[in-house]
């Protein structure tokens, strides 16, 4: 398996700076745009979230076709890292109308800057884009908000049920059949802990008792619940459903199933460090455990998500935006679709093990792999990323917060989502953009 991805989260830091890394050195270079009059260079700006090498190499490769292909065109391609960094840069940026031309962003920063104008609506573009109709359904409309189509997500981060095989000959169960419904998972996950006293020492289902938001928000959708109504701004995480779907997470917690961790951290992240037997979690954890322990070849399994009312599952999402501010919108659109057609995402696949986001690749994926990317095309076909509010980030935090309370005993499944939807309620005045 190939490098994957990670995705950050948003901050809200302002600063006059916008020294960048990458393949320019100043602020200016970045964003100089010239006509190309004069036999000039046309020069279009590129940021994307991440520094890691491998994306960094597929960027350069990609940019190198595309000046072949539009001479007279020049792309200046920066990385910035994810979180306040790049949020950072973003701010000033667009405070001083340098912004850049195309943006590969994370799905939490669609409903914030698309509110305040920053993302430019694509109708205008998709609507003579012949390709948008090979889109699959669930990436199409992660990049929508409000009706409005802002990004074009190539990049899923789905999270698939990992599963130790030979835990599961250890304890009885067959290797081959994953937990298919709560009930089995429950009864699969007490067979698989162990314990040294009342410690337990092996998860037999990862769940993260701090900034669990992911989790749990795959289990309440899979009980047919919701997070939040983005029209009327109200919470719908204190539904008989949710709370359901919270009370059965802390039941388990409770039973000592899971080790106290924050999946958020690397060093605590269960799977990836061999100390749980199920999981759902990334494909990178699948690929870093075997890495890291080779004599656990073959020894793992992978399925797409579990359901009980619903088939769902976390998939966060990587999308390409356009500035609003941009003097050059048709062309960057021209990039934007050429990282998006059909040749390009698959060369994508090849050269970082990202999921295809095209209907017509689905069998040619499937076909290479196809016990792991079935489950992965599966988990981005019903999943679902984080909620398109301008107050997802603070919303999350109360959630996890009031659950981690309530993992450790101090709340019932009830007041723990009640506290949560009353805390956001209290806070909307203030977070909702006007």
């Amino acid at each position: 398996m190939k490098k994957q991805w990670v995705a950050g989260g948003l901050g809200i830091i302002l600063t006059a700076s916008i020294l960048l890394s990458g393949c320019s050195s100043s602020t200016e270079q970045l964003n100089k745009k010239s006509d190309g009059a004069g036999g000039g260079t046309k020069t279009l700006t590129f940021w994307r979230a991440g520094t890691d090498p491998a994306e960094n190499a597929y960027w350069k490769r990609v940019i190198s076709d595309f000046e072949a292909k539009h001479q007279g065109v020049k792309v200046a391609y920066s990385e910035v890292p994810f979180g306040s960094d790049m949020e950072t840069k973003l701010n000033a940026a667009y405070a001083s109308g340098t912004s850049p031309d195309v943006l590969s962003y994370t799905l939490a920063s669609l409903a914030q800057r698309a509110n305040l104008g920053q993302y430019e609506p694509l109708e205008t573009y998709t609507s003579k884009w012949a390709d948008k109709s090979d889109m699959m359904e669930s990436v199409v409309d992660t990049g929508t908000y409000k009706g409005k189509l802002y990004g074009l997500g190539f990049i899923p981060d789905p999270r698939v049920l990992l599963w130790r095989k030979d835990l599961f000959k250890a304890a009885g169960l067959d290797p081959e059949k994953p937990p298919a419904n709560w009930d089995e998972l429950t009864q699969y996950a007490e067979k698989l802990t162990k314990k040294d006293g009342a410690t337990t020492t092996m998860a037999g289902f990862g769940i993260p008792t701090a900034t669990g938001w992911t989790l749990w928000q795959s289990f309440v959708l899979q009980n047919g619940g919701k997070i939040i109504d983005p029209e009327t701004n109200t919470p719908l995480f204190d539904s008989p459903e949710s709370i359901e779907a919270t009370q059965y997470l802390i039941d388990m917690v409770k039973k000592g199933i899971t080790i106290p961790n924050d999946s958020t951290k690397s060093n605590e992240n269960l799977f990836p460090n061999g100390k749980a037997a199920i999981a759902y979690d990334s494909p990178a954890a699948f690929t870093n455990l075997q890495k890291d322990h080779p004599e656990l070849n073959g020894q793992i399994g992978v399925s797409g998500p579990i359901s009980r009312k619903m088939k769902s599952t976390f998939a966060g999402m990587r999308l390409l935006f356009m500035s609003s501010q941009s003097k050059q919108k048709d062309l960057a659109f021209e990039f934007m679709q050429t990282v998006m057609t059909k040749e390009e995402t698959w060369a994508r696949y090849k050269e970082l093990g990202t999921p295809v986001v095209r209907k017509s690749l689905k069998d040619d994926y499937i076909k290479e792999n196809p016990v792991m990317n079935g489950a992965i095309f599966d988990a981005v076909t019903y999943g679902q990323g984080a909620a398109k509010v301008t107050y997802s980030g603070k919303m999350y935090e109360f959630i996890s917060l009031n659950l981690e309370e309530a993992y450790y005993g101090k709340k019932t499944g009830e007041q723990a989502m009640k506290d949560a939807a009353a805390q956001l309620t209290k806070e909307l005045p203030n977070l909702i953009s006007k």
